[in-house]
């Protein structure tokens, strides 16, 4: 399934997201949820403040240059796999669906550009998920 981008280079953009994430995460100033006004989760795991993307950090913070550089060095096709592959990973598309969400992707690649998916705070979750899902190693 993933020809432009290696499961490699989709790993070494995970944990460059895991170190944006932890930078962020850190950058936040944890609020109690009733703080927040957010209803108590029903089950699982809830950050109210994973919605935000990496607002808090700086566009200059070090853990999110190098996200975007390198996101930014691959290739339209391994962005439009990766943000694919990101997309099976959060469940909008089953694995089966790959050649359309890697259509998709392109098409919104094409005029969002590569910010869509440096921005995205639970990137490294959705990459590592997706990759699961294909069975890719």
């Amino acid at each position: 399934m993933l020809q432009a981008i290696t499961v490699q280079e989709v790993r070494q953009i995970a944990d460059l997201a895991k170190e944006a994430r932890s930078a962020r995460d850190r950058a936040l100033v944890e609020l109690p949820e009733r703080d927040l006004g957010e209803p108590n989760p029903q089950r699982g795991e809830h950050n109210p403040a994973a919605g935000i993307g990496f607002v808090p950090l700086p566009v200059d913070h070090p853990a999110r240059i190098a996200l975007r550089s390198a996101v930014a060095a691959l290739s339209d096709e391994a962005r439009s796999e990766l943000l694919a592959l990101a997309w099976i990973g959060r469940g909008e598309y089953a694995a089966k669906d790959w050649q359309r969400a890697a259509s998709a992707a392109a098409t919104l690649l094409a005029s969002a550009g590569a910010e869509l998916l440096a921005d995205e705070a639970d990137l490294r979750e959705q990459l590592t998920k997706g990759l699961y899902e294909l069975n890719a190693r």
